[in-house]
């Protein structure tokens, strides 16, 4: 069953502008985009949420739709609105408002919009959904996963200026979202909590003929919406010489992240192109958050229609949450302690619930063009995962998955019109 807020969102958002539009047809345009992906894994648990021996549509899947209305020179408005599966829940789909706002351009310098907007954390950020526009299987999550949110409700102001050949951009922006985290534990499975976040930015973004370059700061500040909070860390209670367990400690009202991403699309002679970005993600206020580093290099080459394609990644928690996670999952009381098993399941608990990544990947696919509005993709990646990743939802009561590899194949058409 489907949220019916971006229902009525989106709904209202797409009357609205073809009201406004139907006096002036020939300013009004439509598209459509999607990606059929299936994927499927060498191994029982899930990964990345959805992907496991089964096989799956729901990791890559996504249908869309946008129309733009230019109501003047200076006025215009975009709606951009998606089927995808479900940030809030597994095994769901839902229908949202992606982009929905309106933009004033007084002069070919200066760019406001108010609205629903992607925040232009990655290189990719502006066409994230359409499949079609890009030649990997599916964009590195190792990178696109840092933020806690890649869309906000807000106001976003752009300074443009043109240097030869190049365009060069400042984007700041400011607005809010609400988001879901998802938690998977071995003792209860996923649990969903909603959190209300702000986040603030500027961007700068340099466009030549054969290069682009994008590098970004963004704050988040992020409070929780309904009985779930926040601890600060989690404190040692010692039983006896050498046996202890660990119980949350500190509520904060918020918490915060500063993100820092930078990212470089070059073309290079013989048809071949890199493409590279790094983020790192710093947690504020409390031990069981993201403090990651992550990023990729994928090297393509064009041959005519096909475009194959090598990548690596990596995406690794550092400081507290890493120390942290690593003393919670090796903390257990021996079972002559009354309680013992309580305790035990409790320590899972906690460990589980730190935001943890360990792992780095090598992605070996290709694209094939069948037409200049479609593609087909295939990838196989491998993941290696080292002391363990909140991508892998362990199996139920079991030591969480570590020191393994992750095969993903993955096949997809992708077609934008």
């Amino acid at each position: 069953m489907t949220d019916l807020q971006p229902w009525r969102l989106a709904t209202a958002s797409l009357l609205a502008l073809a009201a406004m539009g139907a006096q002036a047809q020939q300013k009004m345009s439509y598209s459509l985009f999607g990606t059929m992906g299936a994927a499927v894994s060498n191994k029982d648990y899930k990964f990345q949420r959805a992907i496991d021996s089964d096989g799956t549509l729901s990791r890559d899947s996504v249908l869309g739709a946008q129309v733009d209305v230019q109501f003047t020179p200076e006025w215009s408005a975009t709606v951009q609105a998606k089927a995808a599966p479900s940030m809030r829940r597994d095994s769901r789909w839902d229908l949202n408002a992606s982009w929905a706002f309106v933009s004033w351009r007084p002069n070919n310098d200066w760019l406001v919009r108010a609205g629903k907007l992607r925040i232009p954390l990655y290189l990719a950020s502006e066409n994230l959904d359409v499949g079609q526009s890009y030649d990997l299987a599916r964009l590195p999550t190792d990178m696109y996963s840092i933020a806690p949110t890649t869309d906000v409700i807000g106001l976003f102001l752009t300074r443009n200026w043109v240097l030869g050949d190049a365009d060069l951009s400042l984007d700041a922006y400011t607005g809010g979202a609400r988001v879901w985290n998802r938690v998977y534990t071995r003792d209860t499975g996923a649990l969903y909590s909603e959190f209300s976040t702000r986040v603030s930015g500027v961007v700068l973004t340099w466009r030549g003929d054969e290069t682009t370059l994008r590098m970004g700061w963004h704050h988040a500040a992020t409070q929780p919406r309904g009985p779930n909070g926040f601890s600060s860390t989690a404190r040692y209670n010692a039983v006896m010489p050498g046996v202890g367990y660990y119980t949350p400690e500190g509520s904060p009202s918020e918490i915060s992240n500063d993100i820092i991403t930078v990212g470089v699309d070059q073309q290079l002679p013989g048809n071949w192109r890199v493409m590279a970005e790094v983020g790192r993600n710093v947690q504020h206020k409390t031990d069981f958050g993201a403090n990651t580093l992550g990023g990729y290099v994928a090297v393509l080459k064009n041959l005519d229609r096909w475009t194959p394609y090598v990548m690596v990644s990596a995406l690794k928690s550092v400081g507290a949450p890493k120390r942290l996670q690593e003393a919670l999952s090796q903390s257990s009381v021996p079972a002559f302690i009354p309680q013992a098993d309580v305790i035990n399941a409790g320590q899972r608990m906690l460990a589980d619930a730190v935001p943890f990544y360990d792992q780095h990947s090598l992605a070996l696919g290709t694209s094939f063009s069948l037409s200049p509005h479609s593609k087909i993709k295939a990838e196989w990646l491998r993941t290696w995962v080292d002391k363990g990743s909140i991508m892998i939802d362990s199996p139920a009561f079991g030591a969480s998955v570590s020191d393994e590899t992750v095969d993903v194949f993955s096949l997809s058409y992708s077609f934008a019109f």
